[in-house]
């Protein structure tokens, strides 16, 4: 684990009722939406002195920062933190209490109920449950800063009982954190310790290790893995990013929250995200394309009518068109041919998708300075075409 400098000791957390200083720069309980992970970082500095709960939200993840006399006591992931932390004390043999147990089954805690409980699991053996916070600490704030786009919402905390947790400096945390980011953005294929991964090659010595299939089945965060084979997170992300080179593996994105699940803090609407056009005739295949953008948070255009497409393209704007290639009115060359007359859509980037996949296919695709697409035949191929399609997408529509 990257070394986090040494905390301060708050076990002298005050009492606070109601004494927090009304900070004149950073609104309470106003949504600011729209910033980078730098203008983060300086707003939550700019929360000297205050004792309270950031609220931090992107497409993808929320946060609630608790922070205290300008340090940050710990960062809690909203999907996922009690499992996490349940985890991760399992490892370190840390047995809560059976009243701290029950607790962290409990659904629905509130902010302060969840800071007293991690308080209370401190108390309990402060050295064991140290590390456990570095981690937790860490792997959130990576995660946090492999993020782009944020909005912040902050509410003091008036604190009636005493408080006891580590608390860290944000300049610190920011200096432990640097290195590790910057080897994370060299990854190819691996972007964020949130992402989850799925196996493509069943038949590869690594897949016939009962661990490694078990948690490579979509549904396991790489941040989990790691604390599965007990190694360091971007020790794991590298071996990770090598099986995805090799098509072992894909590394599936982070799934956007639909408008359902956003929460009232998330100022980000998806207005503001790129449109994608699909062009098909076929209900099935529009239906299946479209709900893979929707959960990647795109906004969409489904055209089954090849003839209406060009003046749809021209009403809509999309960021990127993907279309078929035998369509009946008219087929995909040809709509090709009529978009690219319109000198507004001349630069639109267009993806041939077709089940043909003939090499006279590819040719004219390339001629007309398209990409081309096979649709999967089968449900093996679907893991890598959602590859290709995201690899796409990051290329020319990027969220």
């Amino acid at each position: 684990m990257t070394q986090i400098p040494q905390e301060n000791d708050a076990s002298d957390f005050p009492a606070d009722k109601g004494g927090n200083k009304p900070n004149s720069i950073v609104p309470i309980g106003e949504i600011i939406p729209h910033l980078t992970q730098p203008s983060l970082m300086v707003m939550l500095r700019l929360l000297m002195n205050q004792t309270g709960i950031a609220y931090v939200d992107t497409p993808h993840l929320s946060w609630k920062i608790f922070i205290h006399g300008g340090s940050i006591a710990f960062i809690e992931d909203q999907s996922e933190f009690l499992s996490t932390l349940t985890r991760k004390l399992k490892i370190q043999k840390i047995q809560p209490t059976p009243t701290v147990l029950q607790k962290i089954s409990q659904n629905g805690l509130s902010s302060l109920d969840t800071f007293r409980l991690v308080s209370e699991i401190y108390t309990q053996d402060r050295d064991g449950c140290l590390n456990v916070f570095k981690e937790i600490l860490f792997e959130n704030l990576l995660a946090i800063t492999l993020e782009k786009k944020f909005s912040l919402l902050w509410k003091p905390l008036p604190l009636d009982t005493k408080i006891i947790l580590p608390i860290w400096q944000i300049n610190d945390l920011e200096k432990a954190i640097a290195k590790v980011v910057e080897q994370w953005r060299s990854f190819s294929y691996v972007r964020h310790p949130y992402q989850t991964v799925q196996i493509l090659d069943t038949e590869c010595g690594i897949a016939q290790v009962p661990l490694f299939t078990k948690v490579t089945n979509g549904k396991y965060r790489i941040s989990e893995i790691a604390d599965r084979f007990q190694q360091h997170i971007t020790r794991t992300a590298l071996k990770l990013d090598k099986l995805a080179e090799s098509r072992t593996i894909a590394i599936l994105p982070l799934p956007t929250r639909s408008p359902e699940t956003i929460n009232q803090n998330d100022p980000v609407p998806l207005s503001t995200q790129p449109r994608v056009m699909i062009v098909d005739d076929s209900p099935v295949l529009l239906k299946q394309f479209g709900n893979l953008l929707t959960n990647w948070g795109y906004q969409l255009s489904l055209v089954d009518d090849s003839a209406n497409a060009t003046k749809q393209m021209l009403s809509e704007k999309p960021s990127i068109v993907f279309m078929d290639i035998n369509m009946p009115h008219l087929n995909g060359f040809d709509l090709i041919k009529q978009i690219r007359r319109q000198s507004s859509l001349a630069n639109v980037p267009l993806v041939l998708v077709t089940s043909e996949n003939t090499i006279t296919n590819n040719f004219r695709a390339k001629w007309a300075n398209c990409r081309f697409l096979s649709k999967p035949r089968t449900s093996n191929d679907i893991p890598e075409f959602r590859e290709q399609v995201r690899a796409i997408l990051r290329e020319f529509a990027p969220i």
